[in-house]
């Protein structure tokens, strides 16, 4: 009884501060329609604000508590209630975007602000309390618990028999309808991010004590919010809550019994549960039940301008003559930096395919390309499979490695669209990203992969590695041929084996989008029912233009890691899973142009850091804040008011897409409709007629 309590105990205080985080989320969800990725990163802001006035500033820790309330919870849920009305009619991908955009803004905020260590806050809460057994139930995680349960029932109360709940549950269906009603949608609207945002910040704060004032380490662990309201269904308020005491109970109880194993997978699963959950209701709840809310009216994605072939081919073929030039223009230390350039645009490429041309997400790119990196460095250094081992030891050539391990990642992005088979839309983000999580904790460190050291040598073709077990260096032809006899030490000739690979998986690009698969993945994008309607199985181009996407990826990682001739997991190294959001957000402000696009952002993300005045150390610290910023703006950009911009005629061009709900004109019409002038014309000519 005693080693039960053990669990149980401070299982339900974390499970309530995760309860209180996915309360949050599934209130704005719910009454929204957009699901915040920031989420976690509002909770962690909450916490760092709470930090400055508590521990840095001195005050009573009431007085910190109210002001990080107010701050990050009022304010910052009427910000986001401004960015969520922006984004009611927008791609499901543009809403991903922004609020991913968001994320990668706070955290690069706070982490520029007071870095990346960790800070102490402090208890705040009592700590002493009754003993039940050998067990401390402190009188801090019985308030905590207590305000838990008092908001779910009150919150459940509330949507229930109030009129003001039941209209925040209507707002996102149709604010129009609602507006007859006499209820203002905006304000329901306010109140809803308003209470949200606050569930956030009071589990970011309460989370604190406990783990101590770490964005990345805060963000990560709100985010186990998400399996509580997967349990939930994204929608039911007791069901969140009996997951979240759930999750924060087999959190609590799985260390102890992972510890008896020496297998690393099994040390990490209990940090992985909340992912394994989500993960778990992805794949066996009925589709049914995990409904998209607030999809009506969503406007399309505009294609992007198109050009003559002759226009277009000369195009591709000044931007490949640019790409030749490089090396010969820039200096010899800028060369390495220009390699990393490309095999990112091979990444961006890749990511590119999914966002625009399929409209789908991926929140795990950088899990794909890790792993062509991994699987492409072994087959390089320890032979074909030799670390599981199932063949031998044979080595392979570069170009034979980066393949094979482009195809290795291709049943990992079949396994990702197993949710975009079954669901669509934002669920299919949100399991990726997940996906993302889960496989950096539970792999990353595993022996298939990066292993304990979390480094895995990647070499060139024709140069020397380090034999594992040994301290001698052995040239990489003895073992796997080089190519063509060409010294790819050096750096301007590895540059041009990386644009060789760049030119390949955009000719790939190219060909998709030209053929008829690029044709159905347009109109899958566009509208999947009613391509479906028309005879076309749209699993199956999910699951391939998935798979396709892994691939690419995978050869982008091989490619990658070697420009530094190794490939790191260390957490925030270059496959860590925050650099996926960053990639998203970078592209989400680079334009839809399937070669240009990824080009620029691959330019943004990685050259332009180099070059004054972006190398300066404020630039590079606040980078991120630019990227994050950047990709909400054009997020938000076709639904801002161009009534400013543009005058009456450009904010109603652009504004009736979205449902913005224009001024109606004397009569109650809208500008251009049956009733108004227009209208009234017609109206007047058929009275003449008769």
């Amino acid at each position: 009884m005693n080693s039960f309590l053990n669990y149980l105990v401070p299982g339900i205080a974390d499970g309530s501060v995760y309860a209180l985080a996915a309360l949050g989320l599934v209130l704005t969800y719910k009454t929204s329609g957009v699901f915040n990725f920031a989420h976690g990163a509002l909770a962690a802001t909450a916490a760092y604000v709470f930090y400055e006035g508590y521990v840095e500033q001195d005050w009573p820790w009431p007085l910190a508590f109210a002001i990080s309330l107010l701050v990050v919870g009022v304010l910052g849920g009427l910000v986001l209630e401004r960015l969520g009305s922006l984004l009611a009619s927008a791609p499901t991908v543009t809403t991903v975007v922004a609020t991913v955009g968001l994320m990668v803004l706070l955290q690069s905020l706070m982490t520029a602000i007071y870095g990346a260590a960790d800070k102490k806050s402090g208890d705040f809460l009592p700590t002493n309390g009754p003993r039940l057994g050998d067990v401390t139930i402190s009188y801090g995680d019985m308030l905590v618990t207590v305000f838990c349960l008092a908001a779910a029932g009150g919150l459940f109360l509330f949507f229930g028999r109030t009129r003001i709940g039941k209209a925040m549950t209507a707002v996102v269906d149709d604010p129009d309808l609602l507006a007859l009603q006499k209820s203002n949608p905006a304000v329901v609207r306010r109140l809803s991010w308003i209470l949200g945002s606050c569930f956030a910040s009071i589990s970011g704060m309460l989370l604190a004590p406990k783990l101590g004032v770490s964005v990345n380490v805060l963000v990560l662990i709100v985010i186990a919010a998400y399996g509580a309201a997967a349990v939930g269904l994204f929608q039911n308020l007791p069901l969140t809550v009996a997951g979240a005491f759930a999750i924060g109970v087999m959190v609590n109880y799985f260390p102890a019994q992972a510890q008896k194993t020496d297998s690393l997978f099994l040390q990490s699963l209990p940090r992985n549960i909340p992912f394994l959950v989500l993960l778990l209701v992805f794949l066996f709840v009925p589709a049914r039940l995990l409904t998209e809310r607030g999809i009506r009216n969503v406007r399309r994605f505009e294609a992007p301008r198109s050009f003559s072939p002759r226009v277009t081919g000369t195009g591709l073929a000044g931007l490949a003559a640019v790409l030749l030039l490089v090396p010969h223009v820039v200096g010899e230390t800028d060369i390495t930096t220009y390699s990393a350039f490309l095999a990112y645009a091979i990444i961006f490429l890749s990511l590119g395919m999914l966002l625009y041309m399929s409209g789908m997400i991926s929140l795990a790119h950088m899990g794909f390309a890790a792993i062509g990196a991994t699987v492409s460095g072994k087959l390089m250094t320890l032979g074909f499979f030799d670390w599981l081992p199932v063949v031998g030891g044979r080595t392979v050539s570069w170009p034979v490695a980066i393949l094979l391990g482009g195809l290795v990642a291709v049943p990992f992005g079949a396994v990702v669209a197993i949710p975009a088979i079954r669901l669509a839309g934002i669920y299919v983000a949100i399991a990726t990203f997940g996906f993302g999580i889960l496989l950096q904790q539970a792999f990353y460190l595993a022996p298939v992969m990066f292993d304990v050291g979390a480094l895995v040598q990647h070499p060139r073709p024709g140069t020397e590695f380090y034999v594992p077990g040994t301290a001698t260096a052995e040239p990489v032809e003895g073992r796997a041929a080089s190519l063509l006899g060409v010294d790819f030490e050096n750096e301007r000739n590895y540059y041009y084996l990386a644009l060789a690979v760049f030119f390949l998986m955009a000719a790939i690009v190219l060909l998709v989008r030209r053929s008829r698969l690029g044709t159905l993945l347009r109109a899958l994008a566009d509208s999947p029912t009613a391509l479906a309607a028309h005879g076309a199985n749209i699993n199956v181009m999910r699951v391939l233009v998935f798979c396709l996407s892994a691939f690419m990826a995978g050869v982008g990682g091989g490619v990658l890691a070697g420009v530094t001739q190794s490939a790191s997991g260390s957490p925030g190294g270059v496959f860590d899973y925050t650099t996926s959001l960053i990639m998203v957000a970078v592209l989400g402000f680079c334009g839809r142009r399937p070669i240009l696009s990824p080009l620029v952002a691959a330019f943004v993300y990685q050259v332009i850091k180099i070059y004054p005045p972006f190398d300066h150390p404020t630039m590079i610290e606040y980078r991120g804040v630019m990227f994050g910023a950047l990709a909400i703006l054009v997020a938000i950009w076709p639904a801002l008011n161009w009534n400013v911009l543009c005058g009456p005629r450009g904010r109603e061009r652009e504004a009736e897409p979205y449902g913005l709900g224009l001024p109606r004109r004397p009569g109650g019409a809208a500008p251009g409709a049956a009733g108004g002038r227009l209208g009234a014309g017609a109206g007047q000519r058929g009275r003449a007629r008769s």
